[in-house]
């Protein structure tokens, strides 16, 4: 598919947009010449089992260490990259926000590197909603309490500016998600509404705001990223919001609800006023993947995908 001196690399390879990834480019890629033309890269090394090829066709996919990009870069005449690595907010929890931030600054600090010793890359970055935040402020005169506050925001916002004064990315805001090979299901509304449901339970909805997510398949969003990566095109200068649905919790559980033949949920919401939105247009997205002959995976779809997902989880 590539010639010997040029690569594609995905960062982040073993977390849930970066699985797919791998996926969709094992469609796109035969499964003998898949490891010489794609490397995969995590904060560890180690090996998966591919995803998409039949068994008899079944190859070990190494993921190497993400230290190695700015070696990689400078050996490789051109670079395809996909972008996911990040420690997401989860994590905030886990470290102080001062270890939180640093880590991720890290990371971006390595990905530029490898950028700036590239001769010929062309990249992709997987970045967040919430880096809307700070999108209508002087990036420079953020202060120390707004970092503090959103701190994976801020994060995100930074790696979407320090890229983009190296390259011009295709930039890819991650809102909810949906579909295969999500990790830590119990704290995603979705994910954790479909192990309710596999447990064959009712489904309790108790919340004091009125909670909306637009949500984005992951398979979509890397046949996007894919697709775009080896195609002529040039991206749009603004980020491109990657969301294909937009509903409301109660919305969601009711859904889910009539889709598997579960009671109606239990629904307790204090004040429908206060509300919790994370949500933006899914126009252009929707634009996008028609210009590149993408199917849209309808919401009822990606729902049954991350259902089988998580029921065979093993």
């Amino acid at each position: 598919m590539r010639s010997h001196d040029s690569l594609i690399v995905v960062t982040g390879a073993t977390g849930w947009v970066g699985r797919n990834i791998l996926e969709v480019l094992q469609n796109m890629i035969p499964a003998e010449e898949f490891n010489s033309n794609v490397l995969a890269l995590a904060s560890k090394k180690q090996i998966i089992k591919s995803s998409a090829y039949s068994h008899n066709k079944s190859i070990d996919i190494t993921v190497e260490n993400l230290n190695i990009f700015p070696k990689i870069c400078k050996q490789t005449n051109k670079i395809y990259l996909i972008h996911c690595a990040f420690i997401t907010k989860n994590y905030i929890s886990k470290f102080n926000t001062k270890d939180y931030i640093s880590n991720n600054l890290l990371i971006t600090d390595l990905i530029c590197e490898g950028i700036s010793q590239s001769n010929n890359i062309k990249a992709v970055e997987i970045s967040s909603g919430e880096a809307s935040i700070f999108d209508d402020i002087v990036f420079n005169n953020i202060n120390h309490k707004e970092i503090n506050n959103a701190p994976y925001a801020y994060l995100k916002k930074r790696e979407e500016v320090e890229m983009s004064k190296l390259i011009q990315p295709l930039i890819l805001r991650i809102y909810a998600l949906s579909g295969k090979f999500v990790r830590n299901p119990k704290i995603y509304a979705l994910s954790n509404m479909l192990l309710q449901t596999i447990k064959r339970k009712p489904l309790i909805i108790d919340t004091t705001k009125e909670i909306q997510r637009s949500f984005g398949h992951a398979k979509n969003i890397s046949e996007l990223a894919c697709c775009w990566l080896l195609s002529n095109k040039k991206p749009s200068n603004l980020p491109l919001s990657a969301v294909s649905y937009t509903t409301n919790i109660r919305s969601l559980a009711r859904i889910i609800s009539d889709k598997y033949d579960l009671n109606q949920p239990i629904i307790k919401l204090n004040d429908y006023k206060l509300i919790d939105s994370y949500t933006d247009s899914e126009v252009n997205f929707l634009h996008k993947l028609d210009e590149f002959n993408i199917k849209v995976t309808s919401f009822d779809k990606q729902i049954e995908e991350t259902y089988f997902f998580l029921k065979n989880i093993k």
